[in-house]
């Protein structure tokens, strides 16, 4: 039997534009960040809305909000199964983050721009037709 396993990811929303992120990934490749929203895994025993609290607070070291529920992911990773929840979120028009050393910025883009950062063409795919 295999395993599964629960991810959120959190679409932070400001105004038109929304929060991308530059995670650090593997240096052993040339270019070892890579853009992406605010993901993380769902502890044993934690609220999927607690552990996306959780990871806005640990990624930007702010508080968040989450507004709603955007869509949901199944995928599988050989005989394990992750299974994801997306949600809208928002912090502070005024805050300030403080990124932990494993990434390497962010930037605030339209929606029209995803595609010029986000290279995971899955997260591009769920995206298509999902209001923001």
């Amino acid at each position: 039997m295999g395993n599964v396993f629960l991810r959120v990811k959190g679409i932070v929303k400001k105004d038109d534009k929304y929060l991308v992120i530059k995670r650090w990934m593997d240096d052993r490749i040339p270019d070892p960040f890579v853009w992406e929203f605010i993901d993380g895994e769902v502890s044993f025993g934690e609220a999927p809305d607690d552990a996306m609290s959780r990871l806005i607070q640990e990624t930007l070291g702010v508080a968040g909000n989450i507004e709603h529920i955007v869509y949901t992911w199944s995928n599988m990773l050989g005989d394990t199964q992750c299974v994801g929840i997306a949600y809208l979120c928002s912090v502070d028009a005024d805050a300030e983050f403080n990124l932990p050393e494993d990434f390497g910025g962010y930037e605030w883009v339209e929606r029209d721009r995803f595609d010029s950062y986000i290279e995971n063409m899955y997260v591009l795919k769920d995206l298509e037709g999902v209001e923001l």
